[in-house]
């Protein structure tokens, strides 16, 4: 894997000869790079095999993209323009997409709120993630996504790479979730939303941040829905006197519950040849029984949100790279 911790002066040598590059580290040291070739994100944070949890504000993480990649095309989105990103990636062919936006921006509200209603959703590999900083300042202070097209950082602005393969290989996204919906209380909301005050706790609605007090509930636990089969997180931010904060936003009339560990479930096989590009969320980072029990072969960034199509939380999202299988044959 072309991935590792460097020095900012590491990656300014790396993007003036040309590299092609996805960047995650503090501000001040994104800050420090030159226009290039490259989209980058905040956050402190990452998973190192062997080291497991690592925190730096000295380096940056670094994945530089194959050889093999023909083209890069990197854009900039907003709340204005963000349903476009699978109809851009549509007319470019065969491409994977790698999206960043810094936390509680518009855009990624909206991308959260709407992107299963984007025209041509999933019609290509999106993968991404949510920009952070540490988690005492994540809801007062800003998180950045840069793009080495201007060499700028923005609060509000989203921005994609667009990365276009070879006819003989494909680009397959994965999510790797510890969590399963447990046998405790159906949970579900009258309307969508990620600031939430009520909810119908087994048929009966009752105010959510009381009730979860009652229970004595560790927000470490997402919450759970089943959606055919796939388990599907809400990671629980904050609870005030009134209301609790999650992130993805929950959806109405879709059942929840507080999550468990599967214990079903097998590690993924994260260092490969075919992969790409990995990232896993803070929820997960904050728990070392998870990472010592899951996530040992790990190597990404920590992050505030997952993009797996749309935004998930609490789950690891890697992309894998492979051959097609007898592509000779199959083009004759």
């Amino acid at each position: 894997m072309n991935q590792n911790l460097i020095t900012p002066e590491e990656a300014s040598a790396m993007i003036l000869r040309g590299d092609r590059l996805l960047l995650a580290g503090d501000i001040a040291l994104l800050s420090q790079l030159p226009k290039g070739n490259w989209i980058g994100g905040t956050t402190p944070f990452f998973i190192l095999y062997p080291e497991h949890q690592v925190t730096s504000y000295e380096k940056l993480f670094v994945t530089k993209l194959p050889d093999y990649v023909l083209k890069t095309t990197i854009q900039e989105y907003d709340e204005t323009n963000i349903k476009e990103i699978y109809n851009d990636a549509e007319k470019l062919g065969n491409v994977f997409t790698l999206l960043i936006m810094p936390y509680g921006s518009q855009v990624s509200k909206d991308f959260a709120s709407n992107a299963t209603y984007y025209e041509n959703f999933a019609c290509r590999p999106l993968s991404g993630w949510l920009t952070g900083r540490p988690l005492d300042s994540i809801m007062t202070e800003p998180s950045y996504a840069v793009s080495g097209v201007e060499a700028k950082a923005y609060t509000d602005k989203a921005f994609a790479m667009h990365i276009e393969l070879p006819d003989t290989k494909y680009a397959e996204l994965h999510i790797f979730n510890p969590f399963r919906q447990g046998k405790g209380d159906e949970i579900s909301f009258e309307a969508n939303g990620d600031i939430l005050t009520d909810a119908i706790i087994n048929g009966k609605k009752r105010n959510f941040a009381e009730y979860l007090r009652e229970i004595g509930y560790d927000p470490k636990l997402p919450f759970v829905a089943d959606y055919s089969g796939a388990m599907i997180n809400v990671t629980c931010c904050g609870i005030t006197d009134k209301e609790v904060i999650v992130s993805p936003p929950v959806f109405q009339n879709i059942e929840y519950r507080i999550a468990e560990i599967d214990d079903n479930i097998s590690e993924p096989t994260l260092l490969s040849d075919t992969i790409l590009y990995s990232i896993t969320c803070i929820g997960n980072f904050i728990q070392p029984d998870i990472c010592a029990q899951y996530l040992r072969k790990m190597h990404g960034p920590v992050v505030y949100g997952e993009v797996a199509y749309q935004l998930l939380g609490q789950t690891t999202v890697y992309i894998t790279v492979d051959d097609i299988p007898n592509f000779e044959i199959e083009k004759a």
